[in-house]
């Protein structure tokens, strides 16, 4: 009898220890959390181009703050967060995927923005050529005119 209720209380236990149920108490949602991991690699992004070797503790902090408070939560949840999904392996393979195609988005758009910025500036550029071709074919079309009249204008001999 006390084999079975042994065993009885393990696999019990052995239940309660396998629940996947909801995030504990003070866990970001998945949702926001991946926005968040996601404002948090541009910001880490931008502080990889920052002159310096103190970049982080010159330009990040504030950054980090700012992110938090939009967010509202602060870098102890953000760290309790971080800490559970990373116990959960699976989940935090479906939020990376959405951070890798949120990123993508992003660098799309921006290349999308680059490429039209760089269209106008070579159009403005041809039009530019454009113009000055053309003041440069009527001021030789003047010298001409000029040239002639001078011409007519001396006395013949």
């Amino acid at each position: 009898m006390r084999k079975h209720i042994i065993l009885f209380f393990s696999a019990l236990l052995l239940l309660f220890a396998c629940k996947q149920g909801s995030a504990p108490k003070g866990i970001i949602d998945e949702d926001e959390m991946v926005h968040l991991l996601t404002d948090i690699h541009i910001i880490d992004g931008s502080l990889a181009l920052e002159p310096g070797t103190d970049s982080l503790y010159k330009f990040g902090t504030g950054r980090y703050v700012y992110l938090f408070k939009q967010y509202h939560t602060d870098s102890a949840q953000f760290k309790k967060s971080v800490k559970y999904y990373t116990t959960q392996p699976e989940e935090m393979m479906k939020m990376y995927d959405e951070i890798n195609k949120l990123l993508q988005a992003k660098t799309d758009s921006l290349n999308k923005v680059i490429a039209a910025e760089a269209l106008k500036a070579r159009t403005e550029e041809a039009k530019a050529m454009k113009k000055a071709e053309k003041l440069k074919q009527d001021s030789i079309a003047k010298a001409r005119q000029d040239s002639i009249k001078h011409a007519n204008a001396l006395p013949k001999k």
